[in-house]
């Protein structure tokens, strides 16, 4: 017992010993752990302290006094691997402030006054396979700036001042594979610049003064995956441009002066999945624009002054799951606007002019799942336009321009049917005066005024009075489940799902009637078991 209690206490002696070492070569306003990281922040901290443990391998400075890099300050600790100052005072740095870092992966400078780089600051620097020097005030980078570093493969430069580039600048990069140069001042590009960055997939150039991009700038790019040129002053886009772009999935040209996208740019992005033109100028899309993004999945045109959407404009995008519309000027949906966007399932709309809608306009868009239509000028819908969308989980109709009166009774009913998925609050009756601010799932169908036509049964009952099938078909009869709605054109809608059979001919039968009633058949979704006739008599109750 004596000998396990003095074997403990020799053991924590040992560790409050080894402890007490390490605190000892810490710096008083850093925190170390591990013994390899040191975190240094604070005003306090005027300069890089000395006693920082030698075998340190992490070193930040965040929003400390720092304001000047010394020569061959950092030399003394050869196993540093990733060197980080950020939101400090740092506006002069040494050419020889990194000597003897020979294992440095990771270097950045970031949220500082420092407004020039000078040549050779990074010589040493052989192992960098990260740079970022973001958000400061750099102006131009020198020519021979990372002449050393070819083991570079994450390159950031954003959020400087650099309005000019050297067209050698990149030569020695052949292994970057992300190079930002977003929110700069740069107006042009170089044809020469990017042409050693073979191995590039990520480019950012959004938020520039881009007013044009020259035939072959991004011809050596055919590795690139992703670029974005959002919020430059690009009028034009040439097919040139992104031609040799094949492996490219993601294109941001958001926030341009882009007004028409008729040089076909999009050609030969068969690879495309993302594509994002909104806020730009557009008043028209031209046929064929978007036939040759066969794997597109995401598209925005949001923000554009297109009018009105042309037929079968999408009719190559059967990937297409989203489709981004807001905030135009469209007045009217024709019935092939939608065509071929079978796999649609997120449909925006909004803060446009509509005021037509036509009937089967979404009736090849089956999938869809959200719809938003708020903010735009419609005053009815027609009562049908969404029962074949089966998946829909979300309408937002708020902010139109209601017109409750008889011609609205058929939508009005719908939507009262479908509450769980339309968002009630907000649509209000404009008119006519006698109902106007009231919301339209409370409006009574006696104050819409309406005449029901003569011989219209108001509660339609169905029953099925024969099934024959076919001489392949499944010896059990199908399992019918029929409901019915009349409307106040004088027709009523039978709605049946038919368990067991996939083809159905519905044969409608009037019994106790004087006035024919108009009807049609179709097909439901069943499963391919058999085909059936089907007879309905409809009887008044």
């Amino acid at each position: 017992m004596v000998e396990n209690t003095l074997s403990r206490v020799l053991f924590l002696c040992g560790l409050l010993v080894a402890f007490s070492q390490f605190a000892l070569g810490c710096p008083s306003k850093c925190n170390c752990f591990n013994e390899v990281k040191v975190f240094c922040s604070g005003d306090a901290v005027m300069q890089i302290p000395i006693d920082i443990p030698t075998n340190v391998t992490e070193l930040v400075f965040l929003e400390t006094s720092v304001d000047t890099l010394t020569s061959a300050g950092f030399a003394r600790y050869r196993s540093l691997r990733k060197l980080i100052f950020i939101s400090n005072f740092i506006n002069n740095i040494n050419p020889n402030a990194f000597k003897g870092l020979l294992h440095l992966t990771n270097l950045e400078i970031s949220a500082n006054p420092l407004s020039e780089l000078k040549p050779g600051m990074l010589n040493e620097l052989t192992e960098l396979r990260k740079l970022t020097i973001t958000h400061n005030a750099i102006k131009t980078v020198p020519c021979v700036f990372f002449e050393k570093t070819t083991q570079l493969e994450i390159l950031a430069l954003q959020g400087n001042n650099i309005s000019h580039l050297c067209s050698l600048l990149f030569n020695q990069l052949v292994n970057l594979q992300e190079l930002n140069l977003g929110s700069n001042d740069i107006v042009k590009l170089s044809t020469d610049l990017f042409k050693p960055l073979v191995n590039l997939r990520i480019l950012h150039l959004n938020n520039n003064r881009i007013t044009e991009i020259s035939h072959g700038t991004f011809d050596m790019l055919t590795n690139l995956t992703e670029i974005t040129l959002n919020g430059n002053h690009l009028s034009k886009i040439y097919q040139s441009v992104f031609g040799k772009l094949t492996s490219l999935k993601k294109l941001t040209l958001s926030s341009n002066s882009i007004k028409h996208l008729d040089f076909n740019p999009f050609s030969t992005l068969h690879n495309l999945t993302w594509l994002t033109v909104e806020r730009n100028h557009i008043k028209c899309l031209l046929s064929g624009v978007f036939d040759d993004l066969e794997n597109l999945i995401h598209l925005s045109l949001g923000g554009n002054q297109l009018k009105g959407i042309p037929g079968r404009i999408f009719s190559s995008l059967d990937k297409l799951q989203t489709l981004v519309l807001s905030k135009n000027l469209i007045e009217k949906l024709q019935n092939t606007a939608f065509i071929g966007l079978e796999s649609l399932t997120h449909l925006y709309l909004d803060h446009n002019h509509l005021r037509i809608i036509e009937k089967n306009t979404f009736k090849n868009v089956t999938n869809l799942a959200v719809i938003s239509l708020q903010n735009n000028s419609l005053t009815m819908l027609a009562g049908d336009i969404f029962d074949e969308l089966y998946n829909l989980i979300s309408l937002n109709l708020q902010n139109n321009h209601w017109w409750c009166n008889c011609s609205l009774t058929n939508f009005r009913n719908w939507i009262i049917e479908n509450q769980d998925l339309t968002q009630l609050s907000g649509m209000v009756c404009e008119g006519p005066p006698h109902l106007q601010g009231k919301l339209v799932k409370l409006v009574k169908i006696r104050e819409l005024n309406c005449t029901l036509p003569r011989n219209v049964p108001q509660n339609p009952s169905f029953k099925s009075i024969e099934t024959v099938g076919t001489k392949d078909s499944v010896a059990e009869e199908p399992v019918i489940d029929c409901k019915g709605r009349y409307l106040y054109d004088g027709s009523i809608n039978i709605f049946c799902e038919v368990l067991t059979c996939k083809d159905i001919n519905v044969k409608v039968s009037i019994w106790n009637m004087t006035t024919p009633i108009k009807h049609s058949h179709f097909n439901t979704k069943g499963e391919v078991l058999c085909p059936a006739n089907l007879t309905f008599t409809i009887t008044t109750v």
